[in-house]
């Protein structure tokens, strides 16, 4: 099964992962991929950095983005 793969270049300037008040954010994320029905994604940042994370529900795990003002 493939991975499906979202640009969020542009779009998002951060997104956080939060595991009852344990957060985890990502800075200027890039893409987003993930296999349908998966329990976790991959999240590239504008490092090249990927981070695996849970899909928002599994692990109690909460997902919050700040999208970025396009002028």
């Amino acid at each position: 099964m493939e991975l499906q793969k979202i640009e969020v270049s542009g779009v998002e300037d951060w997104r956080e992962y939060d595991f009852g008040g344990r957060v985890y954010r990502i800075d200027k994320p890039q893409t987003i991929q993930f296999r349908a029905g998966g329990s976790t994604h991959r999240v590239t940042d504008a490092e090249g950095i990927v981070h695996c994370v849970p899909a928002p529900g599994q692990g109690d795990c909460v997902l919050r983005w700040k999208g970025a003002i396009i002028a």
